[in-house]
C-alpha cells in the first residue's frame, strides 16, 4: 500500500464539462501552475512536501506514448476510483492480425460503424458535473490534484493520464469531485488495485448509501446486457434536448466500453462470436473486492472479467471488483526510466 502523497497545483475550465464542452464525468483536463512547486511529493505523512520536477522533460510510454504534461502545460486527470456513464466512446482498434485476416468490405465497414458511441445517462452525469463545478463561480477555478503514490510510474496510467483525485472550492467548502460524484449517484465504483484499502472502503460506503437513495444512475442501473443501441451517439455541444429522453438502462461502464467494441465487430463481421467469447479474448484480469481488501494484491485469487459476466447478465455489483492496472512506464529526456521523485 502507497504510503506517499503527490500533489498538483493547477485550473480547470468550467466550459470544458458537456454540455458546455465534451468532456465527461469521470476525465478532466487541468492546466498546470507550472512553477517549482507545481508538483510536491511527500513520502509518508510525517515528512514535509517538497517539490519535485519529475515531469520536465518526461514521457510516459503504454498504450500512447506521451508527455505527462503538454506543450500548453494541460495534463488530463482520470478520477480515481469511480466510472461513469459514457457520452463518448468508440470501438478499440483493431488488432493487427484482425486487420491482417479482414477483407477491404470488413475494414470499410468497421470503420463506417465506429462512431462515438455513448450510454444512457452519460449526459446527464457530465451536466450535472457541469452545473456544480459552475457554482464555485467562475469560468476557470484552483484546483488540487491528489494521489498516494510511492513512485512516478504510479501516477499515470496506460493513457498517461494522471490518476487521482480533485478538489476545488465550491461556495465556501473543500470539495473532493470524485467523491462528490460517487456520493450524488453520477458515477459507480470503478477500483483498480493501485488504490489504498481506505479510498477503495470509503467510496464503497458512498456509493452503498447513494444506491439505497436511489440516486441518479442507480435509479437506472442494470446487470441485465440488452442489445447494443447503435442509434445512441454522442451529443453535440449544446444539444441539452437530448437530456429529456437520457433515460435507460445502465450497464456497469467498463462493460459497456467491451461491449462497444464486441458490437462494431460483429456489424462488421470482423468478429462472429458472442460477447462473452470476445470478452474471453481479451485481458481484464481482476480481483473480487472482498477478497483483495482482506488479502492484498499479492495473495488475492486472480480472476478475468468474464469470469463475472453471464451470456445476458452480470454476476457482479460495480464494487465487488478490483481490476489490475494496465501497465506504463515513465521515462526520461534521454529514454532512461525515472526512478524516484
Amino acid at each position: 500500500m502507497p504510503t506517499g502523497t503527490l500533489e498538483v497545483i493547477g485550473n480547470l475550465s468550467v466550459g470544458q464539462f458537456w454540455p458546455a464542452g465534451s468532456s465527461d464525468a469521470d476525465t478532466v483536463n487541468i492546466i498546470v501552475d507550472v512553477t517549482d512547486d507545481s508538483f510536491r511529493f511527500q513520502p509518508h505523512d510525517d515528512a514535509p512536501l517538497r517539490p519535485t520536477r519529475f515531469y520536465r522533460g518526461a514521457t510516459v510510454v503504454g498504450r500512447q506514448r506521451k508527455a505527462p504534461v503538454n506543450a500548453s502545460n494541460k495534463m488530463t486527470i482520470r478520477l480515481q476510483g469511480l466510472d461513469a456513464p459514457e457520452l463518448h466512446y468508440r470501438a478499440s482498434p483493431l488488432s493487427r492480425s484482425e486487420k491482417q485476416s479482414a477483407s477491404s468490405a470488413q475494414l470499410n465497414a468497421f470503420k463506417a460503424a465506429n462512431h462515438s458511441y455513448r450510454q444512457f445517462l452519460g449526459a446527464t452525469a457530465a451536466n450535472a458535473l457541469h452545473d456544480f463545478v459552475r457554482r464555485a463561480g467562475a469560468d476557470t477555478i484552483a484546483c488540487r490534484v491528489v494521489t498516494h503514490v510511492d513512485k512516478p510510474n504510479e501516477v499515470f496510467d496506460t493513457y498517461a493520464r494522471f490518476v487521482g483525485d480533485i478538489e476545488i472550492t465550491v461556495e465556501g467548502a473543500r470539495v473532493n469531485i470524485n467523491r462528490w460524484l460517487v456520493e450524488n449517484g453520477w458515477a459507480f465504483p470503478g477500483f483498480y488495485a493501485s488504490m489504498n484499502d481506505d479510498e477503495i472502503t470509503g467510496l464503497i460506503d458512498l456509493a452503498a448509501a447513494a444506491r439505497r437513495a436511489r440516486k441518479g444512475i442507480w435509479r437506472h442501473y442494470s446487470r441485465t446486457i440488452h442489445p447494443f443501441d447503435f442509434t445512441l451517439l454522442q451529443p453535440k455541444k449544446g444539444q441539452i434536448e437530448v437530456l429529456d429522453s437520457d433515460k435507460g438502462p445502465v450497464l456497469f461502464p467498463k462493460l459497456f466500453r467491451r461491449q462497444t467494441s464486441w458490437a462494431v465487430r460483429k456489424k462488421a463481421k470482423i468478429f462472429r462470436g458472442t460477447l462473452q467469447r470476445f470478452l474471453e479474448g481479451q485481458s481484464d484480469p481482476c480481483f473480487e473486492t472482498s477478497d483483495f481488501l482482506e488479502n492484498g494484491l499479492t495473495s488475492a485469487t486472480p480472476h478475468n472479467f468474464v469470469d463475472f459476466v453471464g451470456r445476458d447478465r452480470t454476476t457482479f455489483d460495480p464494487a465487488d471488483l478490483v481490476f489490475s492496472e494496465a501497465k506504463s512506464k515513465i521515462i526520461d529526456a534521454n529514454g532512461q526510466p525515472i526512478t524516484d521523485f
